[in-house]
């Protein structure tokens, strides 16, 4: 289609003109004709990648397992629409709003959806590899099985996700708020949570391997069965955190708050918990042979 990507044709309008459009959403002439048309395009099974569809509203549509890969999505409205089962690989939903809407095993790896709102969307083993979600809202969004792998969550509103098996590995979350989250059984071997704030969490039997936690805030958060060998937990604020038979060997909890924390049975061999703060905290039955504990007053 002619003109994809240039300037509105309205005098003054420098907002980018939609595919097979001569403007932009804002001074469509019939726009529920170009949403319908978009819809009829994909319901037989035609091709929207790469397309520009800036600033649409395609609230509550369907484009379930549509190829909507490398289109620009920038300020579009998808709230409620349903693009499970779609192609989005490297679109562009920046500061799109996507609330509610259902993405169950869509293909968005290498999204770019920075402050896009995505709160109570279902994002059920979706793949988000690599996707840039900096600062996006996904409050009571459901990940439950989704796969983000290296993705970069940093500053993320995810307050009461649902994140159980989820695939974290290597991704940053740093000063994200995961304010009761679940996620259990999640695998974040290596992912970055450096100031992250996840107080009233749940991360049973999760793979926290290697991750950065310094400073992160998890009060009253449980970490049962959770692997946390070698990971980086200084200055991390744990009160009353429940830690019972997670695996801290050789992890790094240096001037870390482990006030009213519970330990019972968990691994702390070669932890380094020189300066920790373990006031009131429970470690019946840990082990803490050739932990550091210089500066630390065992309860």
């Amino acid at each position: 289609m002619t003109g994809e990507g240039s300037a509105c044709d309205r005098p003054g309008c420098d907002q980018p003109r939609l595919s097979g459009a001569g403007t932009c959403w804002s001074h469509l002439e019939n726009p529920d004709a170009y949403r319908d048309l978009q819809v009829r395009t994909a319901r037989e099974g035609g091709d929207l990648s790469g397309l520009v569809f800036t600033g649409a509203d395609f609230t509550g549509i369907d484009l379930s397992g549509t190829n909507l890969a490398e289109c620009r999505l920038e300020g579009a409205r998808l709230c409620g629409a349903d693009l499970s089962r779609s192609l989005l690989y490297t679109a562009r939903l920046v500061e799109a709003d996507c609330g509610q809407a259902n993405f169950t095993e869509a293909d968005l790896g290498r999204l770019r959806a920075q402050r896009a709102y995505l709160a109570g969307a279902t994002l059920v083993r979706a793949g988000l590899g690599q996707a840039r979600l900096v600062r996006a809202v996904l409050d009571g969004a459901d990940l439950t099985g989704a796969d983000l792998a290296e993705a970069n969550l940093s500053g993320a509103y995810l307050e009461g996700v649902r994140l159980e098996g989820a695939v974290l590995e290597r991704a940053a979350l740093a000063g994200a708020l995961l304010k009761k989250a679940f996620a259990r059984k999640c695998r974040g071997a290596g992912a970055g949570l450096r100031r992250a704030l996840a107080s009233d969490s749940d991360w049973q039997e999760a793979d926290l391997s290697g991750a950065d936690l310094r400073g992160v805030t998890a009060v009253a958060a449980d970490f049962t069965l959770v692997d946390l060998s070698g990971s980086d937990l200084r200055g991390a604020r744990l009160r009353r955190a429940v830690l019972d038979r997670a695996d801290l060997e050789g992890a790094d909890l240096r001037d870390a708050d482990l006030t009213g924390a519970m330990l019972e049975g968990a691994n702390l061999q070669g932890a380094d918990l020189r300066g920790a703060r373990l006031s009131g905290a429970r470690t019946g039955g840990a082990n803490l042979e050739g932990a550091r504990l210089e500066g630390t007053a065992l309860p």
